[in-house]
Parts: C-alpha cells; sequence; structure tokens
C-alpha cells in the first residue's frame, strides 16, 4: 500500500514548490486543505486525452474531510485559476505527519470528476494486480469499491456545489500566510 502526503515531498517532477495547509472547522467542512503551487516544474504532467494537470504556476488542493478517512481530494487548478479535473483517492486511512502534514494510505482506487460533470472511475487494473500480489486484503479491496460507489453516487449532480466549495478554499488558502 502506497502512503501519499499531501507536500509531495520527493516529487522529481517539481523544481520549486509552494506549500501551505490549514485545519477548518466550520459549518461546511473540517479537516485538513493544503494548496500546492508547482513554481517551476522539470516536465508538464499530462493525462488522459493530453489533459495538462500540472506545470509552471498550476496549483493543487488536497482536501483531507475529518469526517471521512477514506478519501482524499485533488484539485488540479491551472495557471489561470480554472478548474481542471477533481480527484478523489480512495484511502485505507488517512491521517497527519508529527509535522502536521496530511497523508492518506492509498487503495489504488480513484474517482475523477471533470469540469463537466462527467464521472470517471479509475485504476481498477491496479487495485486487483495489488489484491493478486497480497499487497491489500480482500476487505481492503471491498472497502475501495464500496467508497468509490458510495462517492459517485454523492457527486451525481452536485457538480456546482462542488466548484462552489473549491474556489471558497482556494480562495481562503490563497490569501493565507501559512
Amino acid at each position: 500500500m502506497k502512503r501519499k502526503y499531501a507536500d509531495y515531498p520527493n516529487w522529481e517532477r517539481v523544481f520549486k514548490k509552494e506549500y501551505k495547509n490549514r485545519y477548518f472547522d466550520n459549518s461546511d467542512f473540517k479537516g485538513n486543505i493544503s494548496l500546492l503551487t508547482a513554481v517551476k516544474v522539470k516536465e508538464k504532467l499530462v493525462v488522459g486525452d493530453n489533459l495538462v494537470i500540472l506545470d509552471d504556476g498550476f496549483k493543487w488542493i488536497e482536501i483531507y474531510p475529518e469526517n471521512n478517512k477514506n478519501i482524499a481530494i485533488s484539485v488540479c487548478i491551472n495557471n489561470k485559476n480554472e478548474f481542471l479535473e477533481w480527484y478523489f483517492d480512495i484511502a485505507k486511512d488517512s491521517g497527519l505527519t508529527e509535522q502536521g502534514v496530511p497523508y492518506i494510505d492509498d487503495l489504488y482506487l480513484d474517482v475523477i470528476l471533470t469540469p463537466t460533470g462527467e464521472i470517471k472511475i479509475i485504476d481498477q487494473e491496479e487495485l486487483q494486480e495489488a489484491l493478486n500480489q497480497k499487497i491489500i486484503t480482500q476487505n481492503d479491496f471491498d472497502l475501495a469499491y464500496k467508497v468509490a460507489n458510495n462517492l459517485i453516487n454523492q457527486l451525481q449532480g452536485k457538480l456546482d456545489k462542488i466548484i462552489e466549495f473549491t474556489r471558497k478554499y482556494l480562495e481562503l488558502l490563497s490569501d493565507s500566510k501559512n
């Protein structure tokens, strides 16, 4: 199982980055939200049908809900502050390092929400391979699909609310000093 950290400590693709994390506890969210800005990258990150999700000046918001330790959300934002995708990592668990950096224990399966409202489930083969190699248990495998299917049901028809939520926290993190 892979452990992923919100500050991407060993990200060789990025020469220079800025990172900040804040804990929020308000009426619409409780948990940690991080903002990672790729000031200068070694090479672009391109996914799918030539979608660039990382380049100079791009931002990633990392959202770690306290009430759901089984998901972490990465929102990819270009240098014009346009949302490119919401990438939901399905996790066995999440937590904080001693330094306060959020992390997840990744269960390989992922859900993507596009700015057009399309929802995709990806990396099913990685999940199956992890089970076959006994990296995860059958319970972990079942949990990944249960969380992903529940998430897909929750996302249906909520794009406007998700955009509004993301924009709010992007502004709050962009305005904060730490």
